[in-house]
């Protein structure tokens, strides 16, 4: 979760477009509602010698309430600058490519995190292999009786142009998972299979909250549901070149 709701982020663009009715269905839940959050802060707070619980909580309803505001300000000044181009007279139309790189800018800006990349969920401290993903292909988890531990193969259409066999089947999925949103060249891969799974849930949901949130930023911009396909299309190609620069 962000530290602003999902409600709170969508508010500008649903209100502009007439949707304000459509807000209520939306999580107003914050990162910092989340209990699990607050349970380790609080055991932060106790490591770093605060040991009265009554006086963590005090601390952490300040230290809450001031990063609501941080962060609500901030959004504040993004709707603000949003506004101000939006009010902004330009002689042409600008792309989806312009349009995907001022985004672009922004998020290097302020949103540092959703640039994360594969590697940085990656425990290098667990045993791993390492596997040099082909560059082109299209990749699919495969099994059969020369691979009963699995494999990816690389198609071209019904052309199979490389294979690439796995010491287990997690592995095989977590691959053909990564170089799907393209992670290729070398790359390490965890040995054991619960951390293979464990490690394409994690990168899978952190996928698709970021794809909420680029939708979010894109509907900030433009209502036009396909103007905002292909700004989504422009900065999905614009990040895989910022955070796998060898794929």
């Amino acid at each position: 979760m962000q530290f602003l709701s999902e409600r709170r982020m969508r508010d500008m663009a649903f209100t502009k477009g007439g949707r304000e009715s459509q807000l209520s269905g939306i999580s107003d839940r914050s990162e910092l509602d989340m209990d699990d959050r607050r349970a380790l802060d609080d055991a932060v707070l106790e490591m770093l010698g605060v040991r009265n619980k009554r006086e963590r909580d005090h601390l952490l309803e300040r230290l809450y309430a001031y990063l609501r505001q941080f962060f609500e300000g901030v959004r504040q000044k993004e709707e603000k600058a949003i506004e101000n181009k939006n009010r902004s007279k330009r002689k042409s139309a600008i792309s989806p490519i312009e349009i995907a790189a001022q985004i672009l800018a922004e998020i290097k800006d302020a949103n540092g995190q959703l640039l994360r990349s594969y590697n940085d969920f990656l425990d290098t401290t667990r045993p791993f292999n390492t596997f040099d993903l082909p560059t082109v292909g299209t990749p699919e988890a495969h099994e059969d009786i020369f691979a009963p531990n699995g494999s990816v193969r690389f198609m071209k259409g019904r052309k199979q142009i490389s294979i690439l066999p796995t010491k287990t089947r997690e592995q095989a999925a977590l691959v053909a998972f990564i170089a799907t949103h393209g992670v290729r060249g070398l790359t390490r891969v965890p040995l054991d299979p619960r951390d293979c799974v464990g490690l394409n849930n994690r990168y899978e949901a952190f996928l698709d909250d970021r794809a909420l949130r680029f939708r979010s930023m894109i509907a900030d911009r433009t209502t036009d549901p396909e103007l905002q396909d292909r700004i989504f299309d422009a900065l999905s190609v614009l990040v895989l070149r910022e955070t796998n620069p060898g794929g």
